[in-house]
């Protein structure tokens, strides 16, 4: 019998898992490991809680290595992915910005879900268990080491690598699918956090712990503008998150130049239109000081902040304060890493792999999901990928193994 090895019990390697069982059934013995107490950790975790599984609009501006992506894509497109999910029982929905979740907006719902599956096909699960070294020992053969209370050691055909990657480590991605590729000579490229909160010079934020303010965040190279996107920014002692900031860190993160972060703090308004309201209002209201001009508009502990700077450079005006609520640049001075990050920036070369993920160099080995060098903005291009490349690597297994019983007959 066929014995397929997948590691790593994340959407990719569960969605692999569940379609070999569904396509190939007894033909096959496909056996999961996964490091960590159970399965779907970081899934549990992703859109906080609630699982944002899929675009319905796909932008290859917001995908990394997004050729080989949109490719994926076309041939496993959010119509399928919300078809596979409802033949699981996954009831789905769309909001306003086109974004997939479970209708339940629980990603419990889709872990259970899973769960439900892999009993179904009475699939073999270690769990606790860790693949610390993958050998060669016939042409299409592997040995696989584990790590558990019996040190298992098994032989396999396939091999499907579906680790994640380095973020979120307590959840279960460390990177160690990265040692166990680059010691088989797989070229991976740098690796950092992407989707993660960035640090700034606490000057710049100081006293604006707490806070949230809808706002527009721009990245420039130099006078070009490279991202821009309206959202909402928190404010940290020593930093800025939300979905808007770790957006914006991915793209600093894979620039090989220095970007410069400016904030506007007030982007339903344009600055000459708000400045004319202002001097209007001062008109009308000469009792009226600056400050309790700017409460009308902006939360007080970031209006107290704009203006005890101006103050202190002796420019607190009506256009200069308009003029830094439009333009508030910030330094970014490094990001929350790892521990904090939802995606790696960084992977296993693109050039590793044919459009099946099967690796070049090493015949019946499939690297999946977040170990590639692909990686999106929020909005569920990551899950989705991931989701697509297991269904992919199923099928393509399956063509393989339905071949082989052909040249039998």
């Amino acid at each position: 019998m066929t014995k397929i090895v997948v590691v790593g019990a994340g959407p990719a390697g569960i969605m692999a898992f569940i379609f070999l069982k569904e396509k190939l059934n007894d033909k096959v013995e496909v056996i999961l490991f996964e490091k960590k107490n159970q399965i779907g950790k970081k899934l549990l975790a992703s859109g906080n809680g609630k699982c944002n599984l899929s675009s319905a609009q796909v932008l290859k501006k917001n995908i990394y290595n997004n050729e080989f992506a949109a490719n994926v894509f076309s041939k496993y497109s959010n119509q399928n992915l919300k078809q596979t999910l409802l033949e699981l029982g996954l009831f789905t929905k769309e909001d306003f910005y086109f974004r997939t979740y479970p209708i339940t907006e629980s990603a419990k719902t889709v872990v259970e879900l899973l769960k439900i599956q892999l009993k179904k096909h009475h699939v073999k699960v270690y769990e606790n268990t860790e693949v610390i070294k993958v050998e060669r020992v016939q042409k299409k053969k592997y040995q696989i080491y584990t790590t558990n209370m019996d040190n298992l050691t098994l032989f396999c055909d396939y091999i499907i690598f579906a680790t994640g990657g380095k973020s979120t480590p307590k959840l279960g991605s460390d990177g160690e699918g990265y040692q166990l590729l680059s010691r088989m000579n797989i070229g991976i490229t740098p690796l950092r956090p992407g989707l993660v909160g960035l640090k700034v010079e606490k000057k710049v934020i100081q006293g604006l712990d707490g806070l949230r303010q809808k706002a527009k965040v721009i990245l420039y190279e130099g006078k070009k503008e490279v991202f821009s996107e309206e959202g909402e920014v928190q404010f940290k002692k020593d930093g800025l998150s939300g979905i808007v900031m770790m957006n914006a860190s991915s793209i600093i993160a894979r620039s090989k130049q220095k970007l410069t972060l400016k904030l506007d703090l007030l982007p339903l308004i344009e600055e000459k239109k708000l400045n004319k309201i202002l001097n209007n209002l001062k008109i009308k209201n000469k009792q009226m000081s600056i400050k309790e001009l700017a409460f009308g508009f902006l939360p007080i502990p970031l209006a107290q902040k704009i203006l005890k700077d101006l103050e202190e450079e002796k420019n607190l005006t009506i256009e200069a304060f308009v003029n830094r609520v439009k333009n508030y640049f910030v330094n970014v001075i490094g990001d929350y890493g790892f521990d904090a990050s939802q995606v790696t920036i960084g992977g296993v070369k693109i050039e590793e792999i044919d459009e099946n993920f099967e690796l070049k160099s090493i015949k019946n080995t499939y690297v999946i999901g977040e170990l590639l060098d692909v990686d999106g903005l929020c909005g569920g291009y990551n899950i989705h990928f991931a989701i697509a490349s297991g269904v992919m690597v199923a099928n393509s297994i399956y063509e393989k193994e339905m071949g082989k019983n052909e040249k039998e007959k």
